[in-house]
């Protein structure tokens, strides 16, 4: 979202057009502090209080541009690719604000790659998935299963050798294997499924299901909850700016 002095805060806008050069400062300066120490923390809480169990990824992925006295106007959104690792914030969360379709992940692409996953479908997790503490499918579970299957991910993940003699007698001795079916077969969806073996027999267990696509709901109300706060902090601050300048030039 952008704070921008003419369009958010007219009623400020006149006065600082009214007190002149100096008052620019001190705009700038609240619209930069309204958005790092008001904006941005309101849209945090909300994420907290949206997700479920929500990463410090997901928290932290959020920048904030600031305001100059040239330019009156700060601007708070998503991170493009914040570590070089991972699925850019701003792709997985804009789904959540404005609704509609969310883009493939990684273990998606790796699995369409390896022509187990058809184009434009989606891999959403099932019973069998193990999620971490956050609710996501773990990521030692996803590494797993490509290792299995064979298939290769992108930057971010570790990937063991598959096929080779340790890697099937490893899973020999763990008696669980991954295997993915691209179309239904003996009534099972298309997805990847756990096998595991007992000593008297195996039991089988869908870990994602195939699906041709995940539409969100809007749900991140990232706009609202920033402006909310940006106007009810914004004018203290602006007015705390401008008296400092003037108790720091003596304009008293």
């Amino acid at each position: 979202m952008r704070l921008n002095l003419q369009t958010t805060f007219p009623a400020v806008a006149a006065r600082v057009q009214q007190l002149g050069q100096l008052s620019n400062y001190a705009a700038a300066t609240a619209l930069t502090r309204t958005a790092i120490d008001d904006v941005r923390p309101a849209i945090r809480a909300e994420m907290a209080r949206v997700f479920d169990r929500p990463t410090n990824y997901t928290l932290n992925s959020m920048f904030v541009k600031g305001a100059t006295k040239s330019s009156l106007e700060a601007k708070v959104w998503l991170k493009d690719n914040p570590s070089g690792k991972g699925t850019p914030a701003d792709r997985y969360l804009a789904p959540q604000i404005f609704g509609g379709e969310r883009r493939q992940k990684g273990m998606e692409r790796a699995l369409q790659a390896a022509r187990l996953l058809p184009a434009g479908h989606f891999a959403v997790p099932a019973a069998g998935a193990q999620l971490d503490a956050n609710g996501n499918v773990k990521r030692s579970q996803i590494v797993q299963i490509l290792s299995q299957l064979r298939a290769q991910l992108g930057a971010g993940f570790e990937s063991r050798a598959s096929g080779s003699a340790a890697s099937r007698r490893t899973v020999r001795r763990q008696g669980q294997t991954y295997f993915a079916l691209t179309t239904r077969t003996r009534g099972l969806a298309p997805g990847i499924y756990l096998k595991k073996k007992f000593a008297m027999g195996s039991a089988i267990r869908p870990v994602f299901l195939f699906v041709s696509h995940v539409r969100y709901q809007p749900r991140l109300r990232f706009f609202e909850v920033g402006e909310a706060a940006a106007r009810a902090a914004f004018p203290a601050r602006f007015d705390s700016e401008m008296e400092k300048i003037v108790t720091r030039l003596g304009l008293r």
